[in-house]
């Protein structure tokens, strides 16, 4: 690669600096761009910006690191910090989540100040002993593994996923280089400069959510803490739709993962900057539709139809009600074909949002056939200028 092609980014590291190629981004930034100047304008502002901070999107960037609750289980535990059917460390990971949303709301600066708030909030009752008794005024004054959210270790190699990663495992930087390195980090986040539109804006943010990773400051609970400081940095530069970027990630986590280890390898990120550009339009697309479906109806969806209406887009090939579940399940606490069925998919065929196309000729259980599915096609604005990554 020509080095004229490379950014180096000002961004400590051990050994090469770190680097993206521009131009390999050019056709999905204007892509961006094309949609949120037009049909996903709307989109585009704070009130927008709010809603999106709710059961949806904390429960995706819970997801990321294993916490499988629902929408409808995590809008209990906003409702009721003490909910019952729902076990403290779980509703700790929820209830955090969301009061960190309601401080990066605030518009504060970032900075390592305001940045160990956060953590507080997102870390509070669910960090070891150790974890505790180590970490120092800012940053963890021990070494830490980079745990990657599946991932097994064995003598004979790593394993994320089922796919064999190397013979090596990851480490957040050495703790005496930490502060030097966030404060490169926070430096960068302050320097506008060359940045004039909100993709712009939302790369700059893609880069500091890698370097979150790599630099790893704490022991723990630093995922959920470079995802949210990512998207405050989102929102105090206006560039709102964006804050949608986590619910991709445990669509695809296994190539996630593989994304920041490469970059961590070559120190070349393009590839993790071209997966969350990528990624980031299939959902706001998911958006654009859902809300041309709602716009249908009514009354708006709750938290639970349009959970499985995000599900369903994200679907590929033929969808049928035994394959949902199936999604289902990949993504949250297991439950029955018949709960999912009754609870999920019916309540919208019932709407007319979803069709019954046919039954199949094999059944679920001993009362359920299994059956195909299709978004009703007059209730969805599929203008393929407009929509060019699902299939509807």
């Amino acid at each position: 690669m020509s080095s004229y092609k490379r950014v180096i980014l000002p961004l400590q590291t051990e050994g090469k600096p770190l680097f993206y190629n521009k131009e390999s981004l050019l056709a999905l930034k204007q892509e961006l761009e094309e949609f949120l100047a037009g049909p996903g304008k709307h989109m585009d502002d704070r009130t927008s910006a709010e809603r999106f901070l709710g059961c949806q999107e904390i429960q995706a960037n819970n997801s990321i690191e294993g916490y499988n609750d629902d929408a409808s289980v995590i809008r209990s535990v906003i409702a009721d910090a003490y909910c019952k059917q729902v076990t403290e460390k779980r509703r700790k990971t929820i209830s955090n989540l969301h009061q960190g949303y309601q401080k990066i709301l605030k518009g504060e600066p970032i900075n390592q100040n305001t940045l160990k708030e956060l953590y507080n909030i997102l870390s509070e009752g669910l960090l070891a002993d150790y974890d505790l008794a180590d970490m120092g005024q800012y940053y963890r004054n021990g070494e830490v593994e980079i745990n990657f959210s599946g991932v097994i270790a064995d003598e004979e190699d790593y394993v994320i996923s089922g796919t064999r990663m190397g013979k090596y495992k990851d480490y957040g930087v050495a703790p005496e280089n930490i502060s030097r390195y966030m404060d490169s980090l926070f430096s960068f986040l302050d320097d506008a400069c060359g940045l004039e539109t909100p993709t712009d804006y939302y790369i700059k943010s893609q880069i500091a959510h890698y370097y979150f990773v790599y630099v790893h400051p704490y022991f723990d609970v630093n995922g959920r803490t470079g995802r949210t400081m990512s998207m405050w940095y989102l929102l105090n530069n206006s560039a709102y739709p964006y804050i949608i970027f986590n619910r991709a990630i445990p669509l695809s986590k296994q190539n996630y993962n593989q994304a920041i280890r490469d970059g961590k390898k070559f120190k070349n990120i393009t590839y993790f900057l071209k997966f969350m550009l990528s990624n980031v339009k299939t959902e706001l697309e998911k958006e654009y539709v859902i809300g041309s479906i709602e716009s249908t109806l009514s009354e708006p969806l709750d938290d639970t139809e349009y959970q499985t209406l995000r599900y369903v887009l994200s679907m590929n090939g033929l969808r049928t009600s035994k394959d949902f579940a199936s999604f289902y399940n990949r993504l949250n606490d297991k439950k029955g074909y018949s709960y999912i069925n009754a609870h999920m998919i019916e309540p919208l065929v019932e709407k007319d949002v979803l069709n019954v196309v046919r039954y199949t000729n094999k059944g679920i259980d001993g009362e359920h056939r299994n059956y195909v599915f299709e978004i009703n096609p007059e209730k969805v604005d599929d203008d393929p200028k407009v929509v060019k990554r699902l299939s509807l």
